[in-house]
């Protein structure tokens, strides 16, 4: 009797619908918009197949559309879904030969352009280590979107040294994109939008080109540092861009033969996608070199460019003519324009050996690792933000990546505000801390709180060093918030930006001898004074403190300054506006500043 019955629980499970396992990579959805969207797929060999969507989580009733994975593509395709309804929820399933694939999932569309709306979007890059704990935690804020920015694996080491001359060690790379743990079983309910950085575009520093090394002499013991090259090849280049628009979802792109750069629009938000790797000049550029003193120096020559003319005039029309309430610049390197402290005093320690942030070298490969960024290239950045402010354009606000850190800025430091996610499975996320705390040890340092990242993060006013993302939240036209959330979901900082015009661009200092004067608003009744690093302060130099009368009302005597930092006592002064002013010759600098 029991094996009667054994048999025909058996015969009885056989006949039921199986779900088929057909499907190696993916889905993963991008390209999404009011009424349509695009899907990644990859398949064990190539194989047709019907997409079904649906509202109905039973499939009762369902929209069908034809697809089939192509051999020459590595077995992928990219499927484009349209005839959609705005801010609807649709669950998907793929049949091969009629049978459901085990692998499906959903996604909401967008709504109706320009609608005020609750949108949550979340953001990060660099995944490097097997501890990918954020992708649990980020679905769990029902994101509208995930927006990476880059470094989505590290095929520049993890793969062998043909990626990406190779176009088969690139398609590699692609299929780990996509096997990912815990982050692909995130993609079948969250849709993505992405553009490369370094390590997953050309390389190791290939977006200039370059890396650094030193020498020391065994004798003397002098550091003798430089620059070692590693130039695209055509062949690369077209390998990197042919692969995106094989195997990634993407929007419309403008000029593939710029870059990766792209833009689209979510209710009231518009996104400004940027290729800052694809045409970038080199870093190294800005460096000269002075043998007698063996000292490197940072003067970036004329017409030093990250992005280049074609994509800033792309985005100068794009955000002239957006209507959204939100601008959103999106991009795989900081924007924050007082990263250029950081470039200058590194340079002081230049022939020193040193670790920071687990990365051994010199002052001289930090000073580079950060003129990289769009601080490196103050003539293009500034060309940006005075066109902001030219236009009277206002709620910009920038999203980025690469550091290997998570931090943010309310728009005093960076130009704009900035939320920099940049840990979402990396080996350590202390690089503001280590550089905070040399701002502590050595009165030259900027301090990375006041004067770089005043919104907070990883190893700011915590000691939080998990792997963390990032998380923007919309409130209609009133205010957008910006989050940092470790891998555990707790919340490491936040801030608040308001709509209404109050987050206005600021252009990098073009000053040569005030480098920055902080807090502002000043605490603890201090106010601290900073010359440029290699400023050489005159005798006959003058700094002083004027109300906005123009009445002096406090003097800073030069003696009062070491390793070019002035601490000033400013407790006796009432509350509000003051001017800072160093004097120099002919040569006059202010900065204006709030006493609470």
């Amino acid at each position: 009797m029991c094996r009667f019955f054994t048999l025909a629980f058996l015969l009885f499970t056989a006949c039921l619908p199986a779900l088929a396992q057909f499907i190696t990579h993916g889905p993963a959805v991008g390209a999404l918009g009011p009424h349509s969207a695009r899907m990644y797929v990859r398949t064990s060999f190539e194989r047709s197949f019907i997409l079904q969507l649906s509202t109905d989580p039973a499939f009762s009733k369902t929209l069908q559309y034809n697809g089939a994975t192509i051999a020459q593509k590595d077995t992928t395709t990219l499927l484009d879904i349209t005839g959609l309804q705005p801010n609807t929820l649709y669950y998907y399933r793929l049949l091969f030969s009629g049978q459901p694939d085990a692998r499906k999932g959903s996604f909401t569309t967008f709504p109706p352009e320009g609608e005020k709306g609750h949108y949550v979007f979340v953001t990060g890059s660099c995944q490097e280590t097997e501890n990918m704990k954020v992708f649990d935690a980020m679905p769990t804020h029902h994101p509208n979107l995930f927006l990476h920015t880059g470094d989505w694996t590290y095929p520049s080491y993890q793969l062998d040294n043909s990626y990406p001359a190779n176009y088969n060690t690139v398609k590699l790379a692609w299929q780990r994109h996509y096997n990912e743990d815990r982050m692909k079983d995130m993609l079948l309910t969250v849709p993505i939008d992405y553009v490369h950085d370094d390590d997953d575009g050309f390389g190791p520093h290939r977006e200039g080109w370059y890396g650094t090394y030193y020498e020391q002499d065994t004798i003397t013991g002098e550091i003798y540092n430089g620059f070692s090259y590693a130039p695209v090849t055509q062949l690369e280049r077209s390998n990197v861009f042919k692969a995106y628009t094989e195997f990634f979802p993407a929007y419309q792109l403008p000029d593939t033969s710029v870059g990766l750069y792209h833009s689209f629009k979510m209710g009231n938000c518009e996104f400004f996608f940027l290729d800052t790797r694809s045409n970038s000049d080199l870093p190294t550029l800005a460096y000269q070199y002075d043998a007698a003193t063996n000292r490197w120096s940072f003067n970036p020559p004329p017409n030093h460019k990250i992005i280049g003319d074609k994509q800033m005039q792309w985005l100068k029309t794009g955000l002239k003519n957006s209507t959204a309430d939100w601008k959103f610049l999106v991009g795989g390197v900081p924007f924050n324009k007082n990263l250029r402290l950081l470039i200058d005093f590194a340079l002081q320690f230049q022939n020193i050996a040193l670790s920071v942030g687990g990365v051994n070298g010199t002052g001289f490969r930090l000073s580079t690792g950060f003129a990289g960024y769009w601080a490196g290239y103050p003539e293009e950045q500034n060309d940006l933000l005075q066109f902001i402010a030219d236009n009277q354009l206002t709620d910009l606000i920038f999203i980025s990546g690469d550091t290997h850190h998570n931090v943010m800025d309310n728009g005093q430091n960076a130009g704009m505000p900035e939320l920099n996610a940049s840990g979402l499975s990396v080996t350590g996320t202390n690089l503001a801390y280590f550089l905070n705390l040399f701002g502590q040890l050595i009165p030259s340092a900027p301090s990375i709180q006041d004067s770089v990242w005043n919104g907070g993060g990883n190893g700011l006013g915590n000691s939080n060093f998990k792997n963390a993302f990032g998380k923007i939240e919309v409130f209609g036209a009133d205010s957008v918030k910006l989050y940092v959330i470790d891998e555990d979901n707790e919340e490491v900082s936040r801030i608040t930006v308001l709509h209404s015009g109050k987050t206005r661009a600021q252009p990098q200092t073009t000053r040569s001898i005030l480098a920055n004067v902080y807090p502002v608003p000043p605490q603890s009744g201090q106010l601290i004074v900073q010359l440029q690093p290699n400023y050489l302060i005159l005798p006959d130099d003058q700094c002083y403190i004027t109300d906005m009368a123009g009445k002096t009302v406090a003097q800073i005597p030069s003696n009062a300054f070491t390793f070019n930092t002035a601490i000033v006592t400013i407790n006796h002064l009432p509350p509000g506006a003051y001017i800072v002013v160093y004097q120099s010759g002919k040569k006059t600098e202010s900065v204006k500043i709030w006493l609470l």
